[in-house]
């Protein structure tokens, strides 16, 4: 009996250990905001939650330590290597995907982490610099937060700086010149990059969709299931006979 109860110990530890495996996930996905005629373009990501869960947002589009070149430890570093320095003031949403914009879709508003703006919606908690910054963030204008959204669709929208509703439909983000600290040239673009992680939830991209599904069970855990209660069975059997 005792062998039996340490076989089940060991094999119940790997069965931890596939499902701690299992469900570890993340997702990057890169857009960029251009500036034109009139002010700068936005992108909308759809997100299409197959059912409810919580998964972490952490934005990366301002590339540099402090907000003002004059400021002491000031330092341009180009954290997504793509060999440009962005310094895009991220003001991202999301929105109920129900076919028609408006502001009573908008769930939260998420612009600076550590800052204001963040969240809008009391499920949405923001997190802080530190936290956001795993990406490799340097400065407090990347947006990092939680969101826990029930089954459904939704929109999430990334601009720079603001972007009301009425803006949003109109498909421009007006009179915005790309923010940039002080005494740097205008730029006509800017990258970013948004890292979606969750230890319960899978993420897979199709175009602009991002589509959000719960971690199956591996199969090897349904096979250790069914394992273990047959040797309890069998354990049972034994103490039966004796």
């Amino acid at each position: 009996m005792n062998k039996l109860i340490k076989s089940i110990g060991i094999a119940g530890l790997a069965g931890c250990a596939l499902i701690a495996e299992a469900q570890a996930n993340t997702l990057e996905v890169s857009g960029t905001i251009y500036k034109v005629s009139g002010g700068t373009t936005y992108d909308t990501w759809k997100i299409n939650m197959l059912s409810g869960g919580t998964f972490k947002v952490d934005v990366l589009a301002y590339e540099a330590t402090q907000k003002q070149t004059s400021t002491a430890g000031y330092q341009e570093i180009d954290l997504n290597n793509d060999g440009e320095i962005t310094f895009l003031d991220p003001d991202t949403y999301i929105y109920r995907d129900d076919g028609l914009l408006d502001a009573g879709d908008m769930l939260a508003r998420c612009d600076d982490s550590d800052g204001n703006h963040c969240p809008d919606s009391s499920n949405q908690p923001i997190l802080t610099n530190t936290d956001g910054s795993a990406d490799g963030s340097l400065f407090l204008r990347d947006p990092a937060f939680n969101v826990t959204l029930q089954a459904g669709n939704y929109l999430y929208l990334v601009a720079d700086y603001t972007l009301s509703t009425s803006e949003a439909v109109a498909g421009i983000n007006t009179n915005d010149n790309l923010t940039l600290p002080t005494g740097l040239p205008a730029r006509d673009h800017g990258d970013y990059r948004l890292t979606l992680s969750s230890d319960t939830l899978n993420f897979s991209l199709a175009g602009n969709t991002i589509t959000v599904s719960q971690v199956p069970v591996p199969g090897a855990v349904w096979l250790f299931g069914s394992a273990l209660a047959g040797l309890a069975t069998v354990g049972r059997r034994k103490i039966a006979a004796v």
